[in-house]
């Protein structure tokens, strides 16, 4: 019997993940007399690197081995690296548990991080899902975000949102059972046929309603909130502010003879402004910023581009920490 596809299987899992609840509301309420916060993950990394920390999203750098990825953060200027723990990526879900303490070791030696763990994980109940995550918490990674979803634009919409939420309890589940935080980014864009879920900004708390944000919240990502939501991106950020635990950052344009060709470019010379970073921030506590320089493209460079994606990377990081340092 193939257990990972009988759905008795996924019955049973369901129910035991809901049979841990209480069990993992007291392993927090344990953690917390003994000095870690039962505020959730998000207090960990915050802790450990200083107030805002920023990583990289490492997509330009994964043809570098771990020595080179941390040497490269150490030029970029940032605090540590959102690592791409997925297939394809510069670790492969099934190779976690050896890789991940390979990686945070050789971060370490250049006092950077591994802070954010950029993963495949659609739901609890898929076999990588609970080892890649126990590799991640045993190696002291509390974030990690999720696989997008898309809605499927030739059915009714809440009917998909409904059966999003149920996977992303599931997930909370595991992360109330493990001490994480699951983050859900929002994305821009689609077809006639599927969009993003969470491009709206105002389907978040659809998506994410009656979830813990300490369990699972929301990666803000800054130019997908303008491109999709427009003018209307301050009711975006009044509706998602309650669920964000990580900020994105990237910046775009419009343009064309009609405005309506896009084009990425460096952060705070687009329609992504200091305005648009504090609006999105005001109110929260210190949680990690992520910055994903896509302006020069977004794919694994060859090792001889290398020094233009530390040149782009440390550029943006420099951007932000002015904006963090004057708001």
């Amino acid at each position: 019997m193939n257990v990972p596809n009988n759905p008795i299987f996924f019955a049973s899992r369901r129910r035991f993940l809901q049979s841990q609840v209480a069990h993992g509301a007291a392993v927090l309420s344990m953690a917390a007399a003994s000095g870690v916060s039962s505020s959730g993950a998000r207090t960990y990394a915050a802790e450990s690197v200083g107030q805002w920390p920023i990583a990289i999203f490492e997509k330009v750098f994964e043809d570098l081995n771990y020595q080179e990825l941390a040497d490269a953060l150490v030029q970029v200027g940032a605090d540590g690296v959102e690592a791409t723990i997925r297939p394809g990526g510069h670790i492969e879900p099934e190779a976690a548990e050896d890789e991940v303490p390979k990686m945070v070791a050789a971060l370490q030696q250049r006092g950077k991080k591994l802070l954010i763990a950029a993963t495949h994980i659609a739901s609890a109940d898929e076999p990588t899902t609970e080892p890649l995550l126990k590799a991640l918490k045993s190696n002291g990674i509390y974030y990690y975000r999720m696989k997008h979803y898309f809605y499927d634009l030739q059915k009714p919409m809440l009917p998909q949102l409904k059966e999003f939420n149920r996977q992303i309890r599931d997930l909370s589940q595991l992360n109330r059972q493990l001490g994480l935080q699951g983050l859900y980014q929002n994305h821009s864009g689609g077809s006639a046929k599927q969009g993003y879920v969470g491009a709206l900004g105002v389907d978040v708390p659809m998506l994410l309603d009656g979830i813990e944000p300490k369990l699972f919240g929301l990666a803000f990502d800054t130019r997908h909130l303008r491109k999709d939501t427009g003018s209307s991106w301050q009711t975006s950020v009044a509706a998602c502010k309650p669920h964000i635990r990580s900020i994105y950052v990237k910046d775009g344009i419009w343009e064309g003879p009609r405005g309506d060709q896009y084009r990425d470019v460096p952060l705070d010379t687009g329609f992504v402004n200091q305005g648009v970073f504090d609006t999105m921030r005001a109110g929260l506590e210190p949680m990690p910023l992520s910055i994903h320089m896509e302006w020069l493209g977004y794919r694994r460079f060859k090792r001889d581009e290398i020094q233009s994606a530390i040149d782009a990377n440390r550029r943006d990081t420099q951007t932000l920490r002015k904006w963090i340092s004057t708001s």
